[in-house]
């Protein structure tokens, strides 16, 4: 099958796949959206019915309750007013004509108003005057409110009941200024006209006229039937939906119950103020659901072959609009492939304005610029590989010179060192250098200055390879040289070793240095820094203590400056170690440095070594620290041990002579 071919086959096939989607989620959503909707109508309409059943019970006793406590308002203020007129000597009269006044401008219906023995001789109502008394068959209507006179309890309201054809509700409380009872009352007719527009014949009304449902029943927790309204093509409730209710209600839930094409709900109605509970029943017409699915699928299928026509006719356009272009490159690789390319046969193709156009034109191009390409090609590669040639060359040669140079510095480095350290029994001496791939030129040195005095020295110079080794020649020679004058001290020594350096380094770099005059019979030692970090003094007990830094800025950075110097003594097994910060700076893999509390830590564990073991076990520490092929700079470092003062050295020496 052509290519084209299959592009008709493949989007005929999609169009045909998504319109066969399309068409079963259609019917799968209309079906559960009408089913749900119908649920979700019948369960609302139920709970609804349900909701005004209950409305209906309480809706009139909680007015009931808030005219109870309006009354209750209106006897406190009578009693005030009475209490207020009877005060001010106001005759009988004056007082009955002012309740009555009261009860007129839209107070209560009834006032009652009694003295101590409970003889109601205020009263807003023609007539004798009544007495209140405690006997409930005599006065039902007085007897609850004779422990008023007592205060026991201060005020009473008592339910609506039916007096003299009217539905009255009296409220009471005990007197304010004496004993007596101030009894109010209304007349609560339209409590009844409340529960007729708020019950549930109003509701039942209103859901069937509005045609979604065809019947309305309110039925008893036993199945017996209260209350119904029904439309003209209800009929009356099943058994088995009768039965459905009561186990709905007995579950306290919301049920439903389908019936052919009708779908009844179930709600349950909860007791309220002692009135038994109930069950809220609605039937709704549920159209057939497979008669709606079965109407849209007709519809969906009949879309899906107008679809389809219209997907296999423009395939078919698409496929061949699109064929052309292919259809022309290939032949033009062809063409390009046996070395007859015409590039004229591509201007159909170019002359389009989409990816097919830029396609041609690009490939065109492509096949105009690869004769050129290929024609060139063997002279660039000739020439190419005499410069890599050439280039190889050089780079040999380079790395021959830098080899050269890194080994003359080391040699350079190696040679500057002292070839001997002084010896004696009261002192040892110890320096150890390990160059590190690129020579710095850090160095040690130790000048004998006399028979006792000794001058030590450790510094770093800044750069790599032969300037660095021609940098540390020229710091090794200042310091020698001034080390050389008598009445030198260190501080003295460094800045006149600054002062040369600044003179004559035709380098722009720097050295940090330490020097220290020790004496071997007394063990003092006084030192001074230049920018280099203060050595270690290890006593006899393994503790590590750090020298007092004093000096100044690293050599060869300023003239003139000025070194401060200190002093102090190396007791007996005191060990002094100094070092330069290659030491310090040696990172491992994690690029984490040796640091200050490594190397006090390696210096404490080699308590009671020789000065050689010391710097031995510290530098395999550093090893250890850095891992194989790790070290990047020099470590130097130099370790003098003092082990007898002179005064014990002494008569050894006479017993010897």
């Amino acid at each position: 099958m052509t290519f084209q071919g299959r592009l008709v086959l493949l989007i005929s096939g999609l169009v045909t796949l998504a319109v066969a989607l399309v068409t079963i989620l259609l019917a799968w959503t209309t079906h559960s959206a009408i089913q749900t909707r119908v649920e979700a109508d019948g369960r609302g309409a139920a709970t609804l019915l349900a909701r005004s059943a209950t409305l209906a019970r309480e809706v009139p006793r909680d007015v009931e309750a808030l005219l109870g406590d309006r009354l209750l308002s209106e006897a406190t203020l009578a009693a005030h007013l009475v209490a207020v007129m009877e005060a001010g000597k106001a005759p009988v009269k004056a007082v009955t004509d002012r309740l009555k006044a009261v009860a007129d401008g839209g107070g209560p219906d009834e006032i009652w108003v009694t003295d101590n023995r409970g003889r109601a001789y205020l009263h807003n109502i023609p007539g004798p005057d009544i007495t209140f008394g405690p006997d409930v068959r005599a006065q039902p209507r007085q007897a609850p409110y004779y422990g008023l006179l007592n205060r026991a309890p201060e005020k009473v309201v008592t339910d609506a009941a039916t007096e003299g054809g009217k539905l009255m509700k009296f409220a009471g409380v005990a007197g304010v200024d004496k004993p007596r009872i101030v009894q109010v009352g209304a007349d609560v007719r339209r409590l009844g006209d409340i529960a007729r527009k708020a019950g549930v014949d109003g509701v039942m009304a209103s859901l069937l006229a509005g045609g979604t449902v065809e019947g309305a029943w309110l039925l008893e927790r036993d199945g017996r039937l209260a209350v119904h309204a029904t439309g003209p093509s209800a009929g009356p409730l099943s058994e088995r939906a009768v039965e459905a209710a009561k186990a709905a209600a007995a579950a306290g839930e919301t049920g439903l119950l389908r019936e052919g094409d009708r779908l009844t709900a179930f709600a349950p109605v909860p007791a309220v103020a002692g009135q038994g509970a109930g069950i809220a029943v609605v039937r709704l017409p549920a159209e057939d659901l497979s008669s709606v699915v079965g109407r849209h699928v007709k519809i969906g299928v009949l879309v899906g072959l107008l679809v389809l026509a219209a997907g296999v006719y423009g395939a078919v356009r698409f496929a061949r609009s699109q064929m052309a272009p292919i259809e022309r490159l290939g032949e033009a690789v062809a063409a390009v492939e046996a070395g007859r390319f015409n590039p004229f046969t591509l201007n159909e193709a170019m002359e389009r304005n989409d990816e097919m156009g830029r396609l041609a034109r690009v490939f065109r191009s492509m096949a105009l610029e690869a004769s050129y390409r290929e024609e060139t090609l063997d002279a660039q590669l000739l020439m190419r590989t005499a410069e890599l040639e050439t280039r190889t060359e050089k780079l040999a040669a380079a790395e021959h010179l830098i080899e050269e140079e890194q080994r003359a510095a080391r040699d350079v480095q190696a040679n500057l060192l002292p070839q001997q350290l002084p010896a004696g029994r009261d002192s040892q001496f110890f320096g150890l250098l390990v160059p590190g791939p690129a020579v710095s030129g850090d160095f040690y040195d130790v000048i004998e200055l006399d028979e006792r005095q000794c001058l030590l020295v450790v510094a770093g110079v800044s750069g790599w390879g032969v300037p660095a080794a021609f940098l540390m020649l020229l710091v090794r020679g200042a310091i020698r040289e001034a080390a050389a004058r008598p009445g030198m001290t260190p501080a003295a020594i460094l800045a006149a070793a600054n002062d040369r350096l600044c003179g004559q380094s035709p380098f722009d770099g720097f050295a940090t240095a330490f020097v220290a005059l020790y004496d071997r019979e007394t063990g003092m030692l006084s030192h001074s820094s230049a920018g280099n970090r203060a050595p270690c003094r290890i006593r006899a007990d393994g503790s590590v203590l750090t020298l007092a830094d004093a000096g100044g800025p690293a050599l060869g950075v300023r003239k003139g400056i000025p070194y401060g110097e200190a002093v102090t003594r190396l007791e007996q097994e005191d060990t002094l170690f100094l070092c330069t910060e290659g030491v310090l700076r040696a990172v491992n893999a994690q690029r984490e440095p040796f640091g200050e509390e490594r190397l006090a830590a390696v210096l404490h564990q080699g308590r009671g070594l020789s000065a050689r073991d010391r710097s031995e076990l510290l530098l395999r520490a550093v090893e250890a620290h850095v891992g194989p092929g790790g070290q990047t700079g020099d470590i130097v470092c130099l370790t003098v041990r003092r082990l007898l003062p002179a005064s014990e050295l002494a008569p050894e020496s006479e017993a010897a002579v």
